[in-house]
């Protein structure tokens, strides 16, 4: 038998799987499909399609890349109440549709997978990005964004929001990954309940606010 040749496949590290090969490849179609077909796939029509495929990616991505290269980052985390922005009647994919005609919204597929305080999982997501714009480069590269997260509950959704670095900027990554400087609860939840507004979406703050 001859003997593997280097770099061949036969001697790639034991402990290296499947799922350690296949999640950076998840990470470099998502940026391929951000700059070749980001305002077709992101598209809020798409919601519940990429909750779905969030919901079984995430997991992976916290377990290989996180876990083993940028320690104490979570990508599985959990809402907090001071990100609670309201109930709706809406699905998460109908508020996205409607707040779209007012901010221009995108579906975040680099974003971690939320729970909520009651064990709800993340029933739909989506950014809208704001800031300086750069010259001559998209607007998906502003420098910041606001972020929004739903949760069904019963027969409503709740809205969860904060204002964030943009994770598509290399300048920014880490400061959005360790919620840094820039991240804030209460200015996410200003925002969004002020693009509800503009969207004529009716809410209801009564759930957590008396």
């Amino acid at each position: 038998m001859l003997p593997p040749l280097p770099g061949s496949v036969d001697q790639l590290p034991a402990q290296l799987t499947t799922v350690e090969v296949a999640a950076p490849t998840v990470i470099l179609l998502a940026v391929f499909a951000r700059l070749y077909l980001g305002s077709v796939v992101f598209a809020p029509r798409y919601a519940a399609v990429w909750n779905t495929i969030r919901r079984l990616v995430t997991p992976i991505l916290q377990r290989v890349i996180y876990k083993t290269t940028i320690p104490n980052v979570q990508i599985e985390n959990e809402a907090l109440k001071e990100e609670y922005v309201g109930v709706t009647d809406l699905s998460a994919q109908e508020l996205a549709m409607r707040i779209d005609a007012e901010r221009d919204v995108e579906i975040p597929l680099l974003s971690g997978f939320k729970t909520d305080w009651d064990g709800n999982k993340e029933s739909g997501t989506f950014v809208w990005y704001c800031g300086r714009q750069p010259t001559t480069l998209p607007k998906w590269l502003k420098p910041y964004q606001v972020h929004v997260f739903c949760f069904r509950v019963g027969d409503r959704t709740r809205v969860c929001a904060h204002y964030e670095a943009n994770p598509w900027r290399p300048d920014l990554a880490l400061d959005h990954l360790t919620k840094g400087s820039s991240f804030s609860a209460p200015k996410g939840v200003q925002r969004t309940k002020r693009a509800m507004s503009d969207a004529g979406v009716p809410r209801s703050a009564t759930e957590l606010e008396g």
